[in-house]
């Protein structure tokens, strides 16, 4: 039998996590569905974690122009700190749980799993059945 609720979310990446959120503090019964981690690609591999390797690149290269300038250095290069600190600060090491809180916590309920169509308005995922009577958000 499915479950009734207002609007079911596809897809918490950015854009669905976003729109999951805003809907469930307006107090709409929502589900957000999420096979991989809340948040989506940028903060657990590409825009957080880039920005960080940028970061440490820069501060390489200026290190290498004190000479000349401000007195002497040496620069060796480690990229096991920049990698422990994505890690540890950027990803909880590719943890959402913080992400799936934040979302819970604004009232909806999180599925990890993978949803597909099912029919006008329904989405399942796994064993489980999801009926939107306002949307169903493709946010994938």
């Amino acid at each position: 039998m499915a479950e009734s609720v207002d609007v079911v979310v596809v897809g918490l990446g950015v854009g669905g996590e976003e729109v999951a959120g805003k809907l469930a503090e307006a107090g709409l019964s929502v589900v957000g569905i999420e096979g991989k981690l809340v948040g989506g690609e940028c903060p657990y591999w590409g825009c957080v974690p880039s920005k960080m390797m940028i970061r440490a690149g820069n501060l390489l290269t200026e290190g290498r122009r004190i000479p000349g300038m401000a007195g002497r250095s040496e620069v060796h290069p480690d990229w096991a700190p920049v990698a422990e600190r994505i890690r540890s600060e950027a990803t909880d090491n590719w943890n959402d749980k913080v992400a799936v809180d934040r979302f819970t916590g604004k009232g909806g309920r999180f599925v990890r799993g993978w949803g597909r169509l099912d029919g006008p308005g329904r989405v399942r995922v796994g064993d489980d059945v999801f009926e939107a009577s306002r949307a169903v958000v493709i946010g994938t």
